[in-house]
Parts: structure tokens; sequence; C-alpha cells
């Protein structure tokens, strides 16, 4: 079932939260929202849901071609999961996923012994078999998220929609939960639409990304896409850790070979940390000089600050603790920085 989204206006008073915002959700697709807190994306979300209404007169939405925009929301077939999971805490786990079942009018509700059954399978969809008696506050942080999905499961959406769905989990269970989640959409190939302002979550979990900035999109892709290909300066700067470098530094120093590349004397060049090579220092030596101001060794990679000496500014590079020892490096060495990739907004390059 697909999500079509067409110019969907939001306004809370004076403040647009949504300002014509057209998305499109593929079906049986796993697509995150991401972006910084107050872009949108849960505004978005709550639309297409039904638990908010756009603004009168503002744009359509359809699941699969049929328009649900006056729909009410317990007619739209949508499951919803949310951050803080918003499960009964007087009710077994059992019964918190077969609630959404027995509470359906008498003709449309299944006999006890179908629902018992739905349960238990979806028990064993999200491997909380033997749970069921358990309430709320006897399982983990992570269980209770599943169970929340279970219940979301329980009535058969046409669509699943999540919003932050692992914000409230700490590091290391955040991390398990949605590698599970990414296995387990792979299982239902339900269409799945999940907000998140973590930018390594939706990387690695998603099919596609919406980005969304100041109540519009801001860029639509594959994670690799939108990693790679950045459409704006927000997105490279949002999509993980950037240098924002000037080009005419860039090409007082011969940092760059690429003389067909043209760029403004203010311009600004983006690279990643990873794709700053440091080398020594020697005669001859071409790239940016730079001192070394702050080591930081703990962990796979090597994280070093360096402070330009053209322009004082200071950029931060990623190498491997094997470069790192080879180059025998100490705070106040002189470095040269050269760039393995840039992006600018006016032409891609490769150094």
């Amino acid at each position: 079932m697909s999500i079509q989204v067409s110019n969907i206006r939001k306004k809370f008073g004076a403040f647009t939260a949504l300002d014509g915002v057209d998305l499109n959700v593929p079906r049986g697709k796993l697509v995150a929202l991401l972006g910084p807190s107050g872009s949108g994306k849960t505004t978005l979300l709550r639309i297409i849901a039904g638990l908010e209404q756009a603004d009168e007169g503002s744009g359509r939405i359809e699941f699969h071609g049929e328009d649900v925009t006056n729909v009410p929301a317990g007619k739209r077939k949508v499951g919803f999961v949310f951050q803080h999971y918003a499960l009964f805490r007087h009710m077994t786990v059992f019964e918190n996923i077969a609630f959404g079942l027995k509470v359906r009018r008498h003709r449309e509700r299944p006999p006890s012994r179908e629902i018992a059954e739905r349960v238990r399978q979806l028990l064993k969809l999200v491997q909380l078999e033997g749970l069921d008696r358990r309430f709320p506050t006897q399982l983990s942080g992570g269980q209770r998220q599943r169970v929340a999905l279970a219940r979301a499961l329980a009535v058969e959406p046409k669509v699943l929609l999540l919003d932050e769905p692992f914000g409230a989990l700490d590091a290391k269970v955040r991390k398990e939960l949605r590698r599970w989640l990414r296995r387990f959409h792979e299982e239902i190939h339900l269409t799945t639409l999940f907000v998140t302002h973590d930018q390594e979550e939706a990387l690695e979990i998603a099919d596609e990304v919406v980005i969304m900035n100041q109540a519009r999109v801001e860029q639509v892709g594959t994670p690799q896409e939108v990693y790679d290909r950045p459409a704006s300066p927000f997105v490279y700067q949002f999509l993980g850790n950037v240098n924002v470098l000037r080009a005419q530094a860039l090409a007082h120093n011969g940092a760059h070979a690429a003389r067909a590349v043209t760029l403004e004397a203010d311009g600004q060049v983006y690279v990643r940390p990873h794709d700053i090579e440091v080398v020594p220092d020697e005669p001859g030596a071409s790239g940016i000089v730079a001192v070394v101001r702050y080591i930081h060794a703990a962990g796979p990679q090597a994280r070093l600050s360096l402070e330009q000496v053209q322009t004082r500014e200071l950029v931060e590079a990623e190498i491997s603790r094997t470069e790192l020892a080879n180059l025998d490096l100490q705070i106040n060495d002189l470095v040269r920085l050269r760039l393995r990739q840039g992006h600018s907004f006016e032409h891609d390059y490769t150094i």
C-alpha cells in the first residue's frame, strides 16, 4: 500500500509546521522522515495517520490511490507506534496486543479464539513468546517497544507509522532494535514510514530517506544518494560531520589538481573528515599547511583537530590508527592536508 501526500500545509498560529509538502512512499518500502526538531516531520506523520488535520483546503492524502484526506483516523487502517510506547500499564502483554481487536464493534470483532491465535502469531513475530502474561513494568524498554509494534500490527493495518520509535531507549538497545526492525520489515514488507532525528539510524535501516528542514522536504533518495550527493549545504552538514573550507585557501595551497573546476574566490568546499589525507610537512609537499591541535585515538579511527596556518580555522580529520602510528604525530606538529574528495554547490570534484 503506497502513501501519496500532495501539497500539505499546516500552521499552528503564526508558526508554519508544513509548507506545501509532497511525499511519495512506495509500496512495501521502509522510509525514514529525517530532520532536526521543528522541521515538521512528526506533524506530517500525524496528518498521514489522521491524528492531525492539514489546513483547510490544503492538499490531499492517498493510500494506494484511494483518497483518505477526510477519512477519520479510526477508519484509515493505520498502525501507529509512539515513542513512549503508550501501553496500558494495568493490562498484560496479551491484553495490550489484543486491545485493538477487542474494542471493535460486535459485528467486526473476531471470535476470542481468533484473537488469541492472532496474538500468539504476533508474539512469535516480534520474538516475545512466553511473555504474554507479563505487565509492561516487567519488561525492558526494547521489549515494551516490540509490544507496541505488535499491538499496531494486530489490526492488520494498511500502513505502519512510527514516531521516533527508539528515541526513549539507551544507545545499545536502540542499535539492537533498529537492526531487528530492518530484519522484521524484510519479513512482512508492510509499507512503513518512521520519524527520526538520528542520521545514523535513518541511513542504516531505511530504503529511502526524506530529509526535512524548516517545514519543507529538502531531499529524497536512498541512504547512499543523500549521503554522497547532497542537494544542499543543509543536507551535507546534517548528515554527519563536515568541514567547510574556503575554496580560495585550497587553490592557494595547491590542495587540488582539478584545474577544470572553477570556484568563486569566496566560495566554500564541503569535505568529510574521512576524506582528508594527513601527510608530513616536507619540502615540496602540496596541501594545506596545518598545526595539530588535538589527537583523539580512542576507538577504531583516530580523530584529529588541526588549525590551518593561513586562515586560523579548524579542520577535523579522521585517519586509521595505523596511519596515526606511522605519522608519529605530536601536538603542535606541522602537517599538510590533502582532500581526497570535496563538494561545492557549483561543482562536484574529486582530488
